[in-house]
Parts: structure tokens; sequence; C-alpha cells
């Protein structure tokens, strides 16, 4: 048995007809459902818009990043009894003894992420490298130029390098050694240091800003101080305090954003100090760890709950959206028999000629024929005339008069069809065309055979 094809055709008409509020006027509730769905929809294709705007952005949140700087020493106890540093080509007063056993230290800067308080192990989200949170680093280390050469160690961050949980720099020495660390905290947005006092104090900024919040920030100044210009709101009438910033009395707001260089600098860098100590020991912690407050990219995204059954929610609207489309599809066609059975009701005659008129106009469209056309008058003339198929001669001819005088009047080709058959004539006189001239080569190509006399 064959298995019946269940898929239907989506239908796009959706309006009811413009005359169905005559017969039920309860259809103007549906017309204003209709309405407010719309808006709905346009409401609900911008949220959805904007939600996955927002889930595609990253979502960072504010941690702890705990930093240590401690030092190791080795062979120290080789190099007593005299000044035994040697310089970075392994030469000094301690020249005699083997480079291996020279004495060195090795200083190590570390830092993690500091849980936040009542943090489980299972919540605790997967390690993140020290190197991830800086941009760059500086050690400077305060030693004799003329002795020692390296005494800057740069680093800065590469895609080609991995991220790593601390930094070493290891010299040769036996004396302690003062170092100055500086660190380029690496931010989600960049921000910047307000280099103008005015603005720190108009503004309320404390610590370094973005660009946008900086912008933000001199708009909510603006507007609470009413410094627009009533005329052109594009203009900006400086105070006192906005004057002595900007240097001039009125200032056009959509040139502020090209005027931040003037006023925005790159932060200052994390300074930390530290001896390197190598005569109380092997190993040496500084005395104090510091806290920078950093951001972290959250990879697990709470709350999504009510994002979890969008798609099967939007299987069950298409469903039954379909089953509306086809309810309306049903209302039209009951309309449309209602129509044609109340109109045959109320004048069968009158209906009858206008049906017959209508199909022989459709007929001869879709033939391109006009002498089909042309009887198919005839024909209807005979009908509405009730005369009988035995006509004289002179009475068809009239008819044939008559009928052609009605195909030639300019009002039946203003009529929406005319278009449409005049290129289906025209078209059927184009293969015909083309018949004749594809059977006159063929013709010439292979000429009759003729008998011989």
């Amino acid at each position: 048995m064959a298995s019946v094809n269940t898929k239907r055709k989506r239908l796009i008409e959706k309006s009811l007809p413009p005359k169905i509020e005559t017969y039920i006027p309860e259809s103007r509730l549906f017309m204003q459902l209709q309405s407010l769905e719309r808006k709905l929809d346009a409401k609900i294709v911008r949220k959805r818009l904007e939600v996955q705007e927002a889930l595609g952005k990253p979502v960072y949140k504010k941690r702890i990043l705990r930093v240590f700087v401690s030092n190791l020493a080795a062979n120290q106890a080789a190099a007593a009894g005299g000044n035994d540093e040697t310089d970075a080509e392994g030469k000094g007063t301690g020249a005699r003894l083997d480079s291996a056993e020279a004495p060195s230290w090795t200083l190590r800067i570390e830092g993690r992420l500091v849980d936040p308080p009542g943090t489980s192990s299972k919540a605790r989200l997967p390690a993140h490298k020290f190197s991830e949170f800086i941009n760059s680093m500086v050690v400077e280390l305060e030693r004799d130029p003329e002795l020692y050469a390296d005494n800057v160690v740069q680093w800065r961050r590469s895609a080609a390098e991995g991220d790593v949980d601390g930094f070493e720099v290891k010299r040769r020495g036996d004396e302690d050694v003062k170092t100055k660390i500086m660190l380029d905290i690496r931010t989600a947005t960049d921000r910047f240091k307000v280099n103008s006092p005015v603005l720190r104090e108009l503004l309320d900024i404390r610590g370094t800003i973005s660009k946008a919040g900086f912008i933000m920030k001199l708009w909510q100044y603006i507007k609470l101080n009413s410094l627009q210009d009533s005329e052109d709101p594009d203009q900006i009438r400086c105070d006192a305090g906005l004057r002595q910033a900007f240097g001039n009395a009125v200032v056009s707001f959509t040139a502020i954003p090209q005027m931040l260089h003037v006023f925005l600098t790159r932060p200052d860098p994390l300074i930390i100090e530290y001896t390197v100590r190598v005569h109380e020991g092997d190993f040496h912690m500084g005395q104090y760890a510091f806290d920078i407050e950093v951001e972290v990219e959250e990879l697990a995204r709470q709350g999504a709950g009510p994002l979890a059954n969008v798609l099967t929610r939007q299987r069950e609207l298409a469903h039954i959206q379909g089953q509306l489309t086809q309810k309306m599809q049903e209302i039209y066609n009951a309309r449309s028999k209602r129509d044609f059975l109340r109109n045959f009701a109320d004048d069968p005659v009158a209906f009858t000629h206008r049906w017959i008129d209508n199909q022989t106009k459709d007929l001869e469209v879709i033939l391109g024929d006009r002498r089909h056309g042309l009887e198919a008058a005839l024909s209807a003339i005979m009908v509405a005339d009730g005369t009988s198929q035995e006509m004289t001669s002179e009475r068809k001819q009239a008819l044939e008069k008559e009928a052609t005088k009605w195909l030639k009047e300019s009002a039946l080709y203003d009529e929406p069809w005319a278009e449409e058959a005049v290129f289906h004539y025209l078209s059927a006189k184009t293969q015909e065309r083309m018949q004749q001239l594809l059977q006159q080569q063929q013709n010439q190509q292979h000429p009759p055979a003729t008998n011989g006399a």
C-alpha cells in the first residue's frame, strides 16, 4: 500500500478578504490581533538579536591576582675570602673559579589568582597562567654598568609564545642587588589615565578609565549643568572648569573624540621594588605579596535556562503558524464559494452570461486563437438570444459582424488579461513562424526526388 504524503505546501495568504467584515463583524478583532502580532514579532526579533549579541560578547569578572617575588642564591660559599663577583663574561677577581661553580642568583616573579571566599573545589575555574594578565614586563638591576652590561630585562607578549606561571632572571654575582620590576597589566578593554587634574576633579575620575567611559562621564556632566546650546545642541557652552581644561569657551561635542589623545595617556606601570639577597641562605622570599585587580573571562555562562529550549519553542510556533495559514486559506475558499452560490441564486441568467464571458476570455488568453474566441462569442450571443442552432446565413453573418464589433471595442483590451492574451498570441505566432522556417530549411537540404524523363 502506497504511503500517503502528509507534507503540505506552506500557504502564504494570511489576510482575511476585505469584504468578509460585512458578513462577519467579529473579524475586525482578528485584524486587530494580526496587527498586535506583527508588533510582537518585531519586538521578539529585536530582543532575540540583542540576546544573541550579548551571548556573543565575552563576560569579564573582577578577580585578584597575587604576585610573589623571591630569589634563589647558588654557590655563594665559593666566593668567600674576597670580592669574587663575575661579569656577564664570567671574568673578575674570581676568574679562577670554574664557570659552573661561579656564584649566582635567580630572581623569580610569580603570580596566581586568588579564589573568592567560599569557592569549593568543584566550582573552581580552570587555572590561568600568570603571563595571561601582563602585556609587558621590565626588570631593572641596580649594578655597575661597567662590570655588567645586561642590567635591563624586557619581556613583551607574543602570540607565538605560550603563557607561563612565572618568570626567572638568572645572573652571576655574590652581592645583594636592588631591582625594580615594572608590570603593564593587561585589561579586557584599553584603559587610560586622565592627565588633566581639572577633568579628574570635575568628572570624579579615580584611577584608569576607558574612552567610552570618559565620554559618558563628560556627557553626564554637560547634561547635569545644562551646558548645551539651546539653538545648536552640538555646541557646548563651557563653564569655568571645562574652559580651563579645553582652553575654549565653546566646544563642539562631535569634536571631543578627536581630542581624547590630549587628555588620555597610557596608565603608569605597576612598580615593585625588591632586593635580591644572597648572604642569608639559598632561598629568600619577599616580605610582601602584591594583590592586583584583573579581569577574567567567564567561560561557563550561568542562567541560560530560558534560552535552552528556544529551538523547541520555535518549532511549535512554526507548527501553529502553519495551522493558522491553513485555516485562513479555508476561510478564503469558503468565502469564494459563498459568493459564487449567492450570485447564482440572485440572478441565474445574468450570472451564467457573465460566467461564460469570463470563461471565453480565459480560453482565448490560454490558446491565443482569435477565431476560437469569435466562435465562443457567437455561441454566447446565440444562447443569450435563445436562437436555435439552425439559423439562416443572414442571421449568422449579422451575429459574426456583431461579435467582431464586440471584439474590436477598445474597452475590451483594457481588461487585466489583455496584456497576457497578447503575449500568448505573439508566442503562438512565433512558434508557427519557426515551424515554417524549419520546414523550409529541411526542404532545401533534402529536396524531393523527381523521376527522370
